[in-house]
């Protein structure tokens, strides 16, 4: 009698045991089940078609901000994905070349309040040009549009030299002197990244001592004259104290390891450096 009450009461246990094991699985698979519903579903109301194909994971960190593959932007940018609706960020930031879209199309997408710099861009009065007595010959500079190459052109072959002149003197000049007027024109989006590498690069502290101005002494004591504009912004350059730093940021290694210069012949692209500092000077700059 006493083995099998003995036994009973083990097989009591077992079967108690028994269904707590079932109880939890039960528990468990339920709260599985709810719970994938419920983020399948923020997934689904928060980026619609969205799924794991899409590269909305390959992120990185740069200078503590989140930086977003170009892919996943350009869909947003598509409207193929909404901006996500419980991300606390204003905007999504992604690596600098990393769009698989054209230069025109990502100016297409972008928002631009034309009022904003009003005020720091100057209203001026007379213009650069230069003129040839000789040859009744005016070039109209306009920068980055081959403007230094055309104004030697000028010098060496036309006897021009540059004079700051007003707008009523050119039409006089064109349309009752007989003078013929010339310019040349360039795609705006290249003129601002030509003005955008040249800004980087003329204000850069190699352009204070170094081989870059060992025989350049106007342009040396351009540099410091005009540093003081850049100093309330040290950010700018932290970590770039020569040439040799700032090529590294732009130039491909192999290109690189050939000459310093081999990245004047190829195509490049800046490795992001330069485009967050210059985004955060745009916020900073006060005119």
């Amino acid at each position: 009698m006493a083995r099998d009450s003995a036994e009973i009461k083990y097989g009591r246990k077992r079967f108690i045991i028994g269904c707590l094991g079932v109880g939890a699985f039960a528990v468990s698979l339920a709260n599985f089940i709810i719970g994938h519903r419920a983020y399948f579903q923020i997934d689904h109301d928060e980026y619609r078609t969205y799924s794991s194909e899409l590269p909305h994971q390959s992120v990185i960190k740069f200078d503590g901000e989140i930086i977003y593959d170009g892919e996943y932007i350009s869909h947003i940018l598509d409207g193929e994905l909404p901006f996500p609706v419980n991300n606390n960020l204003k905007r999504l930031k992604f690596r600098p070349g990393s769009l698989p879209l054209s230069s025109a199309q990502s100016l297409q997408k972008c928002y631009i309040n034309s009022t904003r710099y009003g005020n720091q861009i100057p209203d001026k009065t007379v213009m650069l040009a230069s003129v040839s007595d000789t040859h009744k010959l005016i070039y109209r500079n306009i920068p980055k549009s081959s403007s230094s190459t055309a104004r030697h052109a000028m010098k060496d072959f036309f006897d021009g030299n540059d004079r700051r002149v007003k707008h009523d003197e050119l039409e006089l000049a064109v349309h009752q002197l007989d003078y013929a007027l010339i310019s040349f024109v360039r795609d705006p989006l290249n003129r601002f990244y030509s003005s955008f590498d040249e800004s980087f690069f003329r204000l850069g502290p190699w352009m204070g001592s170094g081989p870059i101005v060992a025989d350049k002494p106007r342009v040396k004591k351009w540099y410091f004259e005009n540093k003081y504009k850049v100093e309330k912004y040290p950010y700018l350059y932290e970590g770039l104290p020569t040439i040799g730093h700032f090529r590294k940021v732009y130039c491909p290694p192999d290109e690189l390891s050939i000459s310093p210069l081999a990245c004047n012949d190829v195509p490049s692209i800046e490795n992001g450096t330069l485009a967050h500092r210059f985004e955060r000077f745009v916020r900073d700059y006060d005119g």
